[in-house]
């Protein structure tokens, strides 16, 4: 089997890697994959698995060392993604999509004129070739609640910011590279912020932590005006401050 390889990562971790690709099939084959390592080896008698992060072409895996070796341990996953990739994924339902509200305007996209001077496109062409695509999630990283958000138009594709700011404003939409993400909070970020969006990236108390976007679900970008989104937001977007 070459097209996984599974490594030891630390005494009680394991690191699942595909080959280095932004693909939905693939992606959806991790997270099968995931599920049955879970079905497996983390049932109510047998829990092997303590945590699980999921990436672009990747599961990190940690687990009782105690109770079962690595090559134990790895033995069982290559029966899991053997299983899988014997598997029609492509052929299984879609998730259902979430709608994501975004005001591109001139105050909101900070980098909206720029990004379609870079592109040769105009502010119309980049609001609807960003808003008319259903992205992917693959990942959850960065900040709580931030995820990254896949493939975007070619014509869209820009490297990071060459200086990155030192505050991006919560809500804020951006590209960069083949990938698109809303900041979930006020943080550093070197992508291009072409709109901002009134809703919140994820609920939090004392106990839990849920975040409105969770990996493999689909995500679609509404274009809303500028009375909308003070009425969703109760204020209006964040202007940046270039002194």
């Amino acid at each position: 089997m070459n097209k996984v390889n599974i490594d030891p990562s630390s005494e009680n971790s394991v690191l699942i890697t595909w080959p280095e690709k932004i693909c939905p099939i693939q992606h959806k084959q991790i997270l099968k994959t995931l599920a049955q390592i879970n079905g497996e080896l983390n049932s109510a008698s047998t829990p092997f698995i303590t945590e699980s992060i999921v990436s672009y072409n990747s599961i990190m895996l940690y687990y009782c060392f105690n109770k079962i070796s690595f090559h134990q341990l790895k033995k069982r996953i290559y029966d899991c993604v053997e299983l899988v990739l014997n598997t029609d994924i492509a052929r299984q339902e879609a998730s259902v999509t979430i709608e994501i509200p975004v005001y591109y305007g001139e105050e909101a996209g900070w980098d909206l004129s720029n990004v379609a001077k870079q592109c040769q496109l105009s502010t119309n062409e980049v609001i609807k070739l960003h808003s008319q695509q259903i992205y992917r999630s693959y990942a959850l990283g960065f900040t709580p609640g931030f995820c990254y958000l896949g493939t975007l138009n070619k014509q869209l594709v820009l490297p990071r910011k060459a200086t990155p700011r030192l505050t991006v404003p919560k809500g804020a939409v951006a590209i960069a590279e083949q990938q698109t993400a809303v900041y979930p909070n006020s943080s550093p970020g070197g992508w291009h912020i072409i709109g901002q969006t009134p809703v919140e990236l994820y609920q939090q108390n004392q106990e839990t932590f849920t975040p409105l976007i969770n990996v493999g679900q689909q995500i679609k970008f509404i274009e809303i005006d500028k009375t909308t989104y003070l009425e969703l937001a109760g204020q209006p977007p964040f202007i940046e401050d270039k002194h």
